[in-house]
């Protein structure tokens, strides 16, 4: 499974007409993709859909990036 992909499918589910190029590891979620708190639950809950494990609030508002967030996926499935 390639998270990365998996990723930038489930934040252009939440953030339609979003420029896919701008998503990136080093992407934050609230300069460069402009995604606000409500769209950042949103897209916990795209990520729980798709790979399966829950992601919780708390430590989702810790991490900025693209890439901070598919590591913890990465370590939430023990891969």
């Amino acid at each position: 499974m390639d998270i990365h992909a998996e990723l930038k499918q489930a934040i252009c589910k939440v953030n339609p007409g979003i420029d896919e190029t701008k998503i990136t590891p080093e992407a934050t979620f609230v300069g460069d993709l402009e995604m606000d708190s409500l769209s950042m639950v949103e897209l916990s809950l795209a990520m729980e859909d798709s790979f399966g494990v829950t992601l919780p609030d708390e430590e989702l508002a810790k991490l900025t990036t693209v890439g901070e967030v598919a590591e913890l996926i990465q370590s939430k499935m023990g891969a």
